[in-house]
């Protein structure tokens, strides 16, 4: 069983996580788009953190204390809003790291009655407190995979037609 406090750990990991894979690679890599309409991992952290409060905190906070609607998140409109790709990767990690404490105490504050409330999304789907704290983490992962994914490509060049054939099956 996946409890609240388990949620939170993994989320105040995160940036300790990126911090480990990031830093060994120059900043030009990581400002690097792997292909037009797709984030650079620099990006990818920069949208972590927009998410952090307008996706997840305000969401799962208007939720709880009977908030009416579920307010949209444009994730482009977020990366847009603030060049991340010329932010150093230190000072985009300690920010993260600051929004998930915040985030952290909001989680631990939570109450099962807190979890269960819901609130209507505006399609009209209804959508508990609960399934963002658990959606949260998921979406971390998935991002975490899509920085593993543009890495991956800065490996391609050095290989041999060989080799790149040889993944490509």
């Amino acid at each position: 069983m996946i409890d609240i406090s388990q949620i939170s750990d993994t989320l105040q990991s995160t940036p300790g996580v990126l911090r480990a894979l990031l830093e060994p690679f120059d900043h030009a890599t990581l400002a690097a788009r792997p292909a037009e309409g797709e984030w650079c991992p620099l990006e990818v952290i920069g949208h972590l953190i927009a998410c952090d409060s307008a996706a997840f905190r305000d969401r799962i906070t208007g939720i709880v204390t009977g908030m009416a609607g579920i307010a949209s998140f444009d994730a482009w409109e977020a990366i847009n809003a603030r060049d991340f790709a010329t932010q150093s990767l230190d000072e985009l990690l300690d920010e993260l790291a600051a929004e998930r404490a915040t985030s952290a105490e909001l989680l631990r504050g939570l109450t099962p009655r807190d979890l269960a409330t819901s609130a209507a999304f505006h399609d009209g789907r209804r959508f508990e407190a609960n399934d963002f704290v658990y959606e949260w983490p998921f979406h971390d992962q998935d991002h975490l995979q899509q920085i593993l994914a543009a890495l991956k490509l800065t490996y391609l060049p050095h290989m041999s037609p060989t080799m790149r054939g040889a993944l490509a099956e």
